[in-house]
């Protein structure tokens, strides 16, 4: 009586597998990839927010007068760095203001305007954000 009893796979089976895997990880990769311009943008919009609240400390605590450059308030963030634009690697642009001041990320397009989501300027002052009206 010999043993009809079948141990392991055999290699077609196995390249099923892993056929069927790499197409389950590229839908994964695509659809993880198609994402990083928007999560790039509320990534901008999110700091911008966190610079927002630093500089309005900052005022409170020198007379209602706002800092000259962000370099002030590097302090308050990890490693003593105010982040950075996560489109350009460069600061954010700030501006003093004779009421207080604007800080501005352009977007993927590092323009003014654009109508994509993550092409879109995001604008603060110290009242919060201008842009965009979602």
């Amino acid at each position: 009586m010999a043993n009809t009893r079948r141990r392991g796979f055999t290699l077609i089976e196995l390249m099923v597998v892993v056929l069927i895997l790499g197409i389950i990880g590229t839908i994964g990769f695509y659809y993880a990839t198609g994402n990083v311009g928007p999560a790039r943008w509320e990534s901008a919009r999110t700091e911008m927010a966190e610079i927002q609240k630093a500089l309005q400390t900052w005022s409170l605590n020198h007379d209602g007068d706002f800092p000259d450059s962000l370099d002030a308030i590097a302090g308050d963030f990890p490693g003593n760095r105010v982040p950075s634009d996560p489109f350009s690697k460069e600061p954010y642009l700030y501006e003093r203001t004779e009421t207080g001041f604007q800080l501005t990320c352009f977007g993927a397009d590092k323009t003014g305007g654009g109508t994509e989501k993550d092409a879109r300027d995001i604008v603060f002052n110290e009242k919060g954000q201008l842009e965009p009206a979602e």
